[in-house]
């Protein structure tokens, strides 16, 4: 049993690559996509064969997808009474409170959620949500998920890729789609699935954690515990999901995009006199009169 979902995954991924899958994207993405673009001498820009038809005409001038040089200002001085901008951060579209905005990119801001969304629509993170599939803005793969499992091959530089679930893939242009070439796969007990993709099968815990968090229900039913990170799939097994990389208020973060903070929160990683915490945690921003005071509440001038 063992190692018999990682010989599935390759095994797939090696039939679907060579099958009109693609991992293409626009000009203004980051470096290192052409690195991507081959594997093992197989070009991943095949799904040109794929015939998905024109982008449906939404009425706004498409806009670059890569992120806006525009963020909030976390603790504006004065009073907020400016219209609400929306930019596009590399992923989505989000708010900017009252117009407190400060980047180069501020003047090019939308002034309604609609708008905004209207004019990235085609950019690959909104193609795949829209589309029913699962933004894994964590992730650092060379192409999109096939058939819900990541493609086994190598890139220099991995990037965020799309997850539409286990009967679909992701088409660059038209996003999620059913997809006939993924194959039937005869279901595994899941206390052997649990294991294979690295989860450990637990007594008497009644369900399986979500995202690390225990269940409150009380019974004698086993199930799986996978990582902190992680859901228990009775298909997948053990699965990151981009929920779990969101961290609430008191949460360890880091500065990286494996794990962030939620929206309104920031990452703080507090320093004294005696030097630094080991962690950095989420919390509300601190706005406080004091210029000596930062936005995570540290004294700027502590040694």
């Amino acid at each position: 049993m063992a190692h018999r979902r990682s010989v599935l995954i390759v095994a797939l991924g090696a039939s679907l690559l060579g099958a009109c899958l693609s991992h293409t994207r626009d000009d203004e993405s980051d470096a290192g996509v052409a690195d991507a673009a081959t594997t093992d001498g197989m070009v991943s820009d095949a799904c040109a064969c794929l015939d998905v038809g024109p982008l449906p005409d939404t009425g706004v001038p498409p806009a670059s997808c890569a992120a806006a040089d525009a963020q909030a200002i976390v603790c504006p001085t004065g009073v907020c009474d400016g219209l609400d901008d929306y930019v596009w951060d590399g992923e989505r579209c989000v708010m900017i409170d009252c117009g407190t905005c400060v980047g180069a990119d501020c003047g090019l801001a939308a002034h309604s959620m609609e708008a905004c969304v209207a004019a990235h629509a085609t950019c690959e993170p909104a193609l795949c949500t829209s589309t029913g599939g699962e933004w894994l803005f964590f992730a650092e793969e060379c192409h999109h998920f096939a058939c819900g499992v990541p493609l086994p091959s190598e890139c220099l530089v991995g990037m965020p890729v799309c997850n539409c679930g286990a009967s679909r893939s992701f088409a660059t242009g038209t996003g999620c789609f059913d997809d006939a070439l993924c194959p039937e796969v005869d279901p595994i007990a899941p206390e052997v699935l649990c294991g294979d993709t690295g989860g450990t099968w637990t007594e008497s815990i009644c369900c399986s954690p979500h995202c690390g968090v225990a269940c409150a229900a009380l019974c004698d039913a086993p199930a799986c515990v996978c990582g902190p990170t992680q859901v228990f799939d009775a298909i997948r097994g053990c699965v990151d999901t981009a929920e779990c990389h969101v961290r609430p208020a008191g949460d360890v973060c880091d500065e990286g995009r494996d794990v962030r903070c939620a929206d309104g929160l920031l990452c703080c990683l507090h320093c004294g006199g005696a030097g630094c915490e080991a962690e950095a945690h989420c919390q509300l921003p601190v706005c406080d009169a004091d210029p000596d005071i930062d936005e995570c509440g540290d004294n700027r001038l502590a040694p």
